[in-house]
């Protein structure tokens, strides 16, 4: 979370999904959303988390840089 109020991906996207607060300042992809959240599933916001986790792999990351393509 940008402020770093959420310990794990998982907090972040709970938030997401039943913390949200409606304000002036909220995105409208978010704002346009039933009040609660983004209605995800368990096995909806588990996909997320994977995908967010593949987004991050840190052995990815170290193969890329020691083959010389860290600037790619």
């Amino acid at each position: 979370m940008h402020d770093g109020r959420f310990e794990t991906l998982e907090e972040v996207v709970e938030h997401y999904c039943t913390g949200m607060k409606r304000s002036a300042t909220l995105d409208p992809n978010l704002a346009k959303h039933p009040d609660g959240g983004l209605p995800l599933s368990a096995a909806d916001k588990r996909a997320l988390i994977a995908f967010l986790h593949a987004l991050t792999d840190e052995k990815l990351v170290h193969a890329d840089f020691v083959r010389g393509n860290a600037e790619k």
